[in-house]
């Protein structure tokens, strides 16, 4: 069942990591499912390395999907010739790059001040549902907003008040089920900023705060590297995990710019709200359940690792939540344990 496990939460990090649905919200329901399923909880202090991977393997997407815009643009920026294509000379990547750096500018005070209260809302069984509603409320305004004409803003009409409102939108991805791509995407299209180059950019700020998130993640790895327990087959599960996550990630950018460019993310507000409904019906199917540790029980993950770096890995010096099962991890016997139902 590990093998299993790890290639599903592969094919769910890629397709959910850049689709405006959350990502850790699906992680974690994926996650509880498999422990619903096994009747065994998975310990949460070893996923950190299975974590890491699976996000660099999105942020591999990234690159490769933009390959050639990021070579003419190194090519640009290094040598400055005059004929690079338009918007790929130095003074251009310059202010892209800068454009980037404000966006993230609010991630680092964020993750810092605020990280033991966003933990907090995990306390409650209802806050990833709600989540999902204020995410699909939000992406169902921009949809409408989408009907008008299209914003024109391109890089060079991009202000640093834009890029700043994107990166606060960016600061409301650790709540539970509230999507970074679709709060930074919602926030680019209501600012006036083309279809494509929202799209463009809210991927293009991804990449540090992945990195970001990883590294925070690692530092933890590396002042107590036994507690990854790297076994050979665990190795093995993480990176083909990682492969599948970024083969499935690069499919879900193709489609997700086709999306957006034909105005359509009230799709995704209409799955959010079946989700909403979803995960508000498996809460309360197990307070029914006549399961001694209460619906609060569907508010914890393994270990209590979900509520420590769940606001951490989604903002951006944290992105993702990075607290996924670990597929080989140590098990309990408690068959109740697979009930721990976090949804991010």
């Amino acid at each position: 069942m590990e093998w299993l496990e790890s290639l599903i939460l592969g094919i769910v990090q890629g397709v959910t990591e850049f689709l405006p649905v959350s990502s850790d919200g699906h992680l974690l329901v994926t996650q509880q499912l498999f422990a619903w399923l096994t009747g065994n909880q998975r310990s949460g202090h070893q996923n950190i390395f299975f974590d890491v991977m699976l996000h660099l393997g999105t942020v591999a997407a990234i690159l490769v999907h933009y390959r050639r815009p990021i070579r003419e643009g190194v090519r640009g920026f290094v040598f400055n010739k005059p004929d690079v294509a338009p918007g790929f000379d130095r003074a251009s990547i310059f202010r892209i790059v800068l454009l980037a750096a404000v966006a993230t500018v609010p991630l680092v005070p964020f993750a810092l001040f605020f990280k033991k209260r966003i933990d907090a809302t995990f306390e409650s069984d209802i806050a990833a549902p709600i989540g999902f509603l204020i995410s699909a409320a939000i992406l169902a305004l921009v949809s409408m907003k989408m009907r008008g004409p299209e914003g024109g803003k391109e890089p060079a009409e991009t202000t640093w008040v834009d890029a700043l409102l994107i990166g606060l939108a960016q600061t409301l991805a650790p709540l539970p089920g509230v999507s970074r791509s679709g709060m930074t995407i919602a926030a680019a299209l209501a600012l006036g900023l083309s279809r494509a180059w929202a799209v463009r950019f809210s991927l293009g700020i991804a990449v540090p705060a992945v990195c970001g998130a990883a590294l925070y993640e690692l530092k933890d790895a590396i002042k107590n590297p036994e507690a990854l327990g790297l076994t050979p087959d665990r190795i093995a599960q993480t990176l083909a995990a990682a492969v599948i996550a970024g083969i499935v990630g690069y499919a879900a950018i193709v489609w997700l710019i086709r999306v957006v460019r034909a105005g359509r993310l009230w799709y995704f507000s209409v799955y959010l709200v079946v989700m909403a409904i979803v995960v508000l019906s498996l809460v309360s199917a197990s307070g029914r359940s006549g399961d001694g540790s209460s619906t609060k029980a569907l508010d914890r993950t393994a270990g209590g690792r979900a509520a420590e770096s769940s606001a951490v890995a989604r903002s951006g010096l944290p992105l993702g939540a990075l607290d996924r099962p670990d597929p080989a991890g140590p098990r309990s016997n408690d068959p109740r344990a697979g009930l721990a139902f976090d949804p991010r």
